[in-house]
């Protein structure tokens, strides 16, 4: 089955609720443009409530060496950098790097995965295959893969000969639908942020609800 990433946390209750389910990744969001913005102090301290199986990863947003800089003496296990990618930023970067793509389709997913082999370094560990906008809450058009199986198929292949790279889906992940998105995808890691929050950050249940589902789910290769 899929590894379990909850994303977004700000709370140290949040904490609490990834520990009693045993998921395998947190996300700390630094991006000021998020609700869910944390700063690198306030980071370290959910960090520390944290069970030590539960690797710990940096949400950036075209990180400059400041901040990269940052999130390595803070401790953190990943880092996930969505938008632009800069290189000379990244090259002395001594984390694991997982580069997230936002995408509306399959079609979209496979060109922008080609063009980014031409950015491959030796810390680059994963893709986070996100929907179009970063944190929309949105999934990209899933009926695509249902509808073109070969097409879906490829796609799933690519990602999987990326020199062993670790595929992550994400957006607009929740209970509802994670099932089907393993089905079709065969994801290594499902991501979900929104889809287990209520008005006032993670919810417990929906956390529980989610990660059930994810358990009894099957991937097809």
């Amino acid at each position: 089955m899929p590894q379990i990433k909850i994303c977004g946390i700000t709370r140290p209750e949040e904490t609490e609720y990834l520990n009693q389910n045993q998921v395998d990744y947190a996300g700390f969001v630094f991006y000021e443009k998020s609700k869910r913005n944390v700063s690198i102090s306030q980071a370290k301290k959910l960090m520390n409530l944290l069970d030590k199986n539960v690797k710990r990863t940096a949400v950036t947003v075209s990180p400059d060496a400041e901040l990269v800089q940052s999130i390595e003496q803070a401790g953190f296990d990943i880092l996930q950098v969505h938008r632009e990618w800069k290189e000379s930023v990244l090259k002395s970067c001594k984390l694991p790097i997982w580069r997230a793509v936002n995408i509306q389709s399959i079609r979209e997913a496979k060109e922008q995965l080609e063009r980014e082999k031409a950015f491959f370094i030796p810390q680059l560990t994963g893709f986070v295959v996100d929907g179009a906008s970063y944190g929309g809450g949105e999934t990209f058009r899933w009926e695509d893969a249902e509808e073109d199986a070969p097409e879906a198929k490829a796609f799933a292949d690519l990602l999987h000969k990326m020199k062993e790279k670790t595929f992550i889906l994400a957006g607009g992940l929740k209970a509802q639908n994670v099932s089907e998105g393993i089905r079709i995808f065969s994801p290594d890691v499902v991501d979900v942020s929104s889809g287990v929050e209520g008005k006032d950050g993670k919810e417990k249940e929906k956390i529980e609800e989610f990660v059930k589902e994810v358990r009894k789910s099957e991937r097809i290769r």
